[in-house]
């Protein structure tokens, strides 16, 4: 008798807790309709080519390039957050109107975060904003602890630190 009235209680506490994430889940990501108006705020572009000009050598270059620029673009989205790439797939399985709408919206911005709503999340389970360093620096770095890093190194590591084309992680300790 006392184990069942502890399995109500358990499943009462559960139940609530469920309700609570799912509310706060849809009182933060925008639902089918709002994320419809705001994908409708970009304007699809066709790109019509016109190739019968090119000469063979031209046509096999340009071929590369778009294969160059689907490289760019994964490595793009590696860039802008740790955990791009997985939501990418994860997004990509979802076939309901709801997933594939916030798959649209996500291949818009490259990023669970709106780009013209002030980086605000619009999918659960994600930061509320962008993170400042996106993935060239550890999520969880600060500016200051950054700065105090950087004035121990050596004249060319410190160049090389805050260069535009390296990516700075901690080590296994953590520093």
């Amino acid at each position: 008798m006392l184990f069942a009235m502890h399995r109500a209680k358990l499943s009462a506490a559960l139940l609530l807790l469920m309700t609570t994430l799912l509310t706060a889940e849809s009182a933060t990501a925008p639902g089918l309709e709002e994320l419809k108006q705001m994908a409708a705020r970009f304007a699809p572009t066709r790109l019509e080519v016109d190739t019968s000009h090119l000469s063979a050598g031209d046509k096999k270059a340009l071929i590369k390039l778009i294969e160059a620029a689907r490289v760019v673009n994964h490595i793009f989205l590696q860039q802008l957050w740790s955990g791009n790439l997985q939501l990418y797939r994860k997004l990509q399985q979802d076939k309901t109107p709801l997933g594939q709408a916030r798959l649209h919206y996500f291949w818009i911005n490259k990023t669970p975060w709106s780009e013209i709503d002030e980086h605000k999340a619009f999918l659960p389970g994600v930061p509320e904003r962008k993170p400042p360093g996106a993935n060239f620096y550890p999520e969880d770095m600060k500016k200051e602890e950054f700065e105090s890093w950087v004035k121990t190194l050596y004249p060319d590591s410190r160049t090389y630190a805050q260069g535009f084309f390296h990516v700075i992680r901690r080590d296994a300790a953590g520093k």
